[in-house]
């Protein structure tokens, strides 16, 4: 078991970063693209799963015998689910309907138990699933949650990992700004903990949707709701002071950044990945000193067939600064070689 832990451990974290040069207004507006997609699992939540789980067993509270229980939109739960496969204990992850298959076959191929929730309206399904954790920790006296939405386990994966992996990567003078799609909001606390530290010139970006609460807004329906991408409650690990602009993007307009990027490079972001670059487009497009912006991509478009596979559904009306930008994403190109 130790040797296959360790072979996993090797893969979580040093993520590459990818170029591509989007033209702006007689410009050309550099988005560094963090692919996540590398770690082991698929995904960022790879570095989150295994500092929650390290964070556990340093105090004592996991061991022989143990099940971990989790509520999911679907990256952590694959991560979990394999993590927990290899250190020997037992998981349940709690998902919602909307929750990709292709994630909950991985979850249940890794030997989890995969507990769905009905929907609610009114964007509360969390709820749903967060009642449906309280409830199995009430029953089972074996269970223990890794509690992704207020571990301080998870903001600190991102501080000394992929903080610290973009600070190095990048000289201080050539990164404008990160822009990071926000959930729990544990990956934009760490980064703003590790950049308001060391980088404070660094602007920060944080990207939520429309009718998400993960910045302080009201929950509500998402038909076309991506995975990973905004919450229906409020992050317990952000408060404003961690980012210098805040964007709310529609879930199509995400999933239109996405396939625009895609069809012009070849790149296949997940929703989030997609948001965080239109946010960054849009930033450029009224900032002109800007030219260089780090897009944390926290999976591939793999498990995505609502943005890949089918027909996107009628976009909500766009003012001009989205249209546009979504049109330089669309003639976005690779950048060949190093920019460094």
């Amino acid at each position: 078991m130790s040797g296959g832990l360790t072979a996993h451990r090797r893969v979580i974290g040093g993520t590459p970063l990818l170029s591509l040069l989007v033209p702006l207004r007689g410009r050309a507006v550099r988005l560094r693209l963090k692919m996540e997609a590398e770690n082991c699992f698929g995904s960022i939540k790879a570095r989150t799963a295994q500092a929650l789980l390290d964070a556990l067993e340093e105090a004592g509270r996991l061991g022989p015998g143990s099940r971990v229980v989790e509520s999911t939109s679907g990256n952590l739960g694959v991560a979990l689910a394999g993590l927990c496969s290899e250190r020997g204990y037992r998981c349940t992850l709690v998902v919602e309907p909307g929750t990709p298959r292709h994630s909950r076959d991985e979850m249940a191929a890794r030997g989890a138990d995969v507990v769905v929730v009905r929907e609610v309206p009114g964007g509360r399904t969390l709820g749903a699933r967060l009642d449906a954790v309280r409830d199995i920790l009430a029953h089972d006296p074996t269970a223990v949650w890794t509690d992704q939405y207020e571990s301080p386990a998870n903001p600190r994966a991102h501080r000394r990992g992929t903080a610290a992996e973009l600070a190095l990567a990048v000289p201080q003078e050539r990164l404008d700004a990160v822009s990071v799609a926000v959930s729990t909001g544990g990956t934009l606390a760490g980064i703003a903990g590790h950049f308001r530290e060391h980088r404070p010139r660094t602007r920060l970006l944080a990207v939520d949707a429309v009718g998400s609460a993960a910045l302080g807004g009201a929950p509500a329906d998402r038909p076309f709701k991506l995975p990973g991408f905004g919450s229906g409650q409020r992050s317990r690990f952000l408060t404003e002071d961690m980012w210098d602009r805040a964007f709310a993007l529609h879930d199509v307009h995400a999933a239109t950044a996405c396939r625009r990027i895609a069809t012009g490079t070849g790149v296949r972001l997940g929703g989030s990945g997609g948001a965080a670059a239109l946010a960054a487009v849009l930033h450029a497009q009224d900032t002109p000193t800007v030219t260089d912006v780090v897009c944390v991509c926290p999976d591939g478009g793999d498990k995505y067939e609502q943005i890949y596979a089918h027909p996107l559904p009628v976009s909500p009306e766009a003012d001009r600064d989205v249209l546009t930008a979504l049109e330089a994403l669309g003639a976005a190109r690779l950048e060949k070689g190093d920019p460094q």
